[in-house]
């Protein structure tokens, strides 16, 4: 445990990229690009906290008292998950604290704690149960279900300098559903879930159509709307517009991206693994 006078302790969480099209608010998909918080001596590239920080907020939350530090690979406001991991390694900082043990972090019972405080101040179980759980979730409020992924693929990312708020772009989202689009809905999800599972590209590919909020958010984010278009054209098994954008994601298979990252212009790529372990304690 903590040497509050020494090196101290640390949780850190994955991002997550979430909706994957047609899983809108359900489906989140946990990436190796990590937020770290902890307790004691700050380790390089990390900065204190203060109260407002998603980080600290859920801390508290849970009986946290302590003064926190962390440090990010996350972008902020891009469509990557970064208030979800936050969230996730705070709320898990502070069990970890209370138990006395750093092997609580992998328990269900923790685990599902610090899901539903992370749900209940990010408003998106996706995210937080991406960043708790690891790989590709299913999640409800109530309820998380870990999909396996069949095959070794890895996610290209196009992130360009404009940030994009959640809040705003839901403004653009249709109040009332159609039933015809419903249905699209519920169909390209069942494919995805089945094509990821079973390394089905075909059904992954069928997958990725929506028509509940991925067209009305390309509309506001143009330079979006032509990466992804470019990540198709380049290869991609399927790709979507990450959480509320302006990031777009794809999977591909290993090893074979480099003719997206040379066609994909205007923004950050990167390459990047698929957790699979969610939170842990460093």
């Amino acid at each position: 445990m903590a040497d509050r006078s020494g090196i101290g302790f640390s949780v850190s969480a994955p991002g997550s990229s979430a909706n994957l099209a047609a899983g809108f608010d359900v489906l989140g998909l946990a990436v190796d690009l990590r937020v770290d918080v902890g307790i004691g001596d700050a380790p390089d590239r990390a900065q204190p906290i203060d109260d407002h920080h998603p980080s600290m907020v859920a801390y508290q939350c849970l009986g946290g008292k302590e003064q926190l530090w962390s440090r990010s690979q996350l972008p902020m406001g891009r469509g990557l998950g970064f208030s979800g991991a936050a969230r996730a390694a705070g709320a898990m900082l502070a069990i970890v604290e209370r138990e006395s043990s750093t092997d609580v972090v992998t328990s269900a019972a923790a685990r599902q704690e610090a899901f539903g405080v992370v749900t209940d101040l990010e408003g998106h179980p996706d995210n937080a149960a991406a960043s708790i759980y690891g790989g590709l979730v299913a999640a409800s409020p109530d309820h998380v279900a870990q999909i396996p992924i069949a095959r070794d693929w890895v996610v290209l990312v196009w992130i360009p300098e404009n940030t994009t708020s959640t809040d705003k772009s839901r403004t653009r989202l249709e109040s009332v559903i159609q039933r015809a689009d419903a249905v699209v809905n519920l169909a390209a999800v069942a494919h995805l879930v089945v094509g990821v599972s079973q390394g089905d590209e075909e059904l992954v590919r069928a997958g990725m159509v929506d028509r509940l909020h991925q067209p009305q958010r390309l509309e506001g984010v143009p330079a979006s709307a032509a990466a992804l278009t470019a990540m198709l054209e380049a290869g991609a098994i399927g790709a979507w517009l990450s959480g509320s954008g302006p990031t777009v994601a794809g999977f591909f298979r290993r090893g074979e991206t480099s003719h997206a990252e040379l066609s994909l212009a205007g923004g950050q790529v990167r390459v990047i693994d698929i957790d699979e372990v969610g939170v842990t304690c460093n």
